[in-house]
């Protein structure tokens, strides 16, 4: 069974949040091997919209490994809601 957007998101913020990944790019790069390239594509873009919706202007470097783990998995589990509301 093909993991969901959701899913990878889900996974990416443990990967963060143990310390394996150390960026949202990485987690959810690190996931080629349980998911196809479209749906990490998908979670990337969904991330970027959630981004872009909170915060402003967003870009990729943002999403790249940084030191802020907190705020990256914010908004990790920020994407997550929007689409879990979006679904209800």
């Amino acid at each position: 069974m093909e993991t969901t957007v959701i899913g990878v998101l889900r996974k990416a913020c443990d990967l963060v949040g143990s310390g394996e990944s150390l960026g949202i790019l990485e987690a959810i790069s690190s996931l080629r091997d349980q998911t196809s390239g479209r749906t990490r594509d998908l979670a990337y873009y969904a991330v970027l919209e959630t981004a872009m919706v909170s915060r402003g202007d967003a870009s990729l470097a943002m999403l790249s490994a940084d030191d802020r783990t907190e705020s990256t998995i914010e908004l990790l589990e920020a994407t997550i809601r929007r689409i879990m509301s979006a679904l209800h």
